[in-house]
């Protein structure tokens, strides 16, 4: 079955029904978890539809995705992907270490699975939420970097946020972000969200991006950097195989987190 015949399918079904599930998809189009993952993910690329845990469900005709959406309605989106990156990034991660978190929500549940795993690592975040997640947590040394607190970002910015990074040495900065491609290398929605992850960036050894399959090949307004300065990248299974070829090839290390039941 063509591509362009699985689309219309999907986007048939929505029409009846305001959710339709994976499993239901690759029964009906006798096709691969995989592949209907990634037809979603085109799909939703293309503002058709809202990929939710387990499925897709219609957006409202006449409604657009807004240019900006908060720390919190980012919570809520990509969740199992964004969980399945996080236990797979952990695992780059040695005792002793020194790591950096930005604000990023696929950041917050990578500061989650830190938790009990470590009898001795260094947190570096601007991230409140991260804050209070790891406050207290055994076998963590947490430092915050202080700065402007943005209530909608539940983070700490600007300039003054980063003056830290220029005392201190970093081994790993995972790096979340809007959008991540080939061509523009890593891109965010706003101009504030830069200045502490450039800083991050430029006092690690190493960075790794954590970016679920939503945003590869994403371009969105302020660029940050380009892809060469991006040593892996950690995703879910809705990378296609051209995508991770041109990452690869372009020096990025793919790793992808394998699935896991929902």
């Amino acid at each position: 079955m063509l591509s362009e015949q699985r689309y219309k399918i999907i986007m048939d079904l929505l029409e009846q029904e305001p959710i339709v599930k994976n499993n239901a998809l690759c029964k009906l189009m006798s096709t691969t978890r995989e592949t209907v993952r990634r037809d979603l993910m085109t799909l939703e690329e293309k503002g058709l539809l809202k990929r939710i845990r387990g499925g897709a469900m219609k957006i409202a005709k006449g409604s657009a995705p807004s240019a900006y959406e908060s720390f919190h309605e980012r919570k809520q989106s990509q969740v199992v992907y964004k969980e399945h990156i996080a236990k797979e990034a952990v695992k780059l991660i040695q005792d002793g270490q020194v790591v950096a978190l930005d604000s990023g929500t696929t950041a917050l549940l990578l500061a989650r699975e830190l938790k009990g795993r470590f009898r001795s690592l260094t947190v570096v975040t601007n991230s409140l939420a991260i804050t209070n997640e790891l406050a207290g947590a055994s076998g963590i040394e947490l430092i915050v970097t202080g700065g402007v607190y943005k209530e909608d970002e539940e983070a700490f910015l600007s300039d003054f946020a980063s003056l830290i990074f220029s005392k201190i040495h970093v081994d790993i900065f995972f790096l979340t972000t809007c959008g991540i491609s080939v061509e523009a290398g890593v891109t965010y929605q706003r101009m504030d969200e830069i200045p502490v992850q450039t800083k991050m960036m430029k006092a690690a050894d190493c960075t790794i991006a954590i970016v679920d399959s939503s945003k590869l090949g994403v371009n969105s307004l302020v660029r940050m950097c380009g892809i060469e300065s991006i040593a892996a990248l950690v995703t879910d299974v809705g990378i296609s195989a051209e995508q991770r070829r041109r990452f690869e090839k372009a020096g990025v290390h793919v790793v992808v987190a394998p699935e896991r039941s929902e």
